[in-house]
């Protein structure tokens, strides 16, 4: 009993001994500092916001450009950067289909990374920050875990406070990571399809893009309640 008790909590995750978690804070805290500090001092912030830059940098990288591309997804990510501001540069550089791909491993990649640290690492210091009424959608959340996954990444989109908030809740790391990724697959073609106007559609239809998203989840809400009845028959 005790053994099985143990496997559901790893499953689910829990918050490491405070020994455990001291050691590990001495060293990501100063690792994190250090990549900020270079961050700043060699222009990644800067490199970052500005667009053409982006575009004639993978541009000129050649067959390495795919893999540069992902790694700067998921340093990117913590910056809180908009998903818009990689896509929509690298639409100039590949076709849209590459993009989509590229754009779904990086932001999938960053997602979980974003995830085990708030889970293992960080959890009592996201909890801290996270306004009171999230905290009381827990248990509404975890009841629906996959549903509620989707649901928020078509809301938030790449955001990594989405990933701060999903690591702290009880939700298992498969339902994370399946809801993940088809909650950003609607983002990710957008703009890789679409590019420059898709922002401007977001910016001047925003009801129109909720209604879609909302069409989106009653759709596979209801999908999935007729597969439970077909399966009870």
């Amino acid at each position: 009993m005790r053994i099985s008790e143990d496997l559901g909590q790893a499953d689910i995750g829990k918050t490491l001994t405070s020994s455990n978690n001291r050691k590990i804070h001495k060293v990501v805290i100063p690792v994190v500092i250090i990549g900020i500090v270079v961050g700043v001092v060699f222009g990644f912030w800067d490199f970052f916001h500005d667009r053409e830059r982006i575009q004639d940098f993978f541009q000129d990288s050649g067959a390495f450009g795919p893999i540069i591309y992902i790694l700067a997804f998921i340093a990117a990510q913590p910056l809180s950067l908009p998903g818009a501001a990689l896509i929509i540069p690298a639409t100039f550089v590949w076709t849209w289909w590459e993009v989509f791909i590229y754009s779904m491993l990086g932001g999938i990649i960053a997602s979980s990374i974003g995830f085990v640290v708030a889970r293992w690492l960080a959890q009592d210091w996201v909890r801290k920050r996270l306004p009171q009424r999230f905290i009381g959608w827990e248990k509404r959340f975890v009841d629906h875990a996959l549903l509620s996954t989707i649901a928020l990444r078509l809301v938030t989109g790449y955001a990594p406070a989405a990933d701060w908030f999903l690591g702290i809740l009880k939700i298992r790391w498969r339902e994370f990571l399946i809801g993940t990724i088809i909650g950003l697959i609607p983002t990710a073609f957008l703009f890789a399809y679409y590019g420059d106007d898709s922002v401007r559609w977001i910016q001047n239809a925003p009801m129109i893009t909720l209604a879609v998203s909302i069409a989106f989840i009653l759709l596979f809400s209801g999908f999935k309640r007729y597969k439970k009845r077909t399966e009870a028959v």
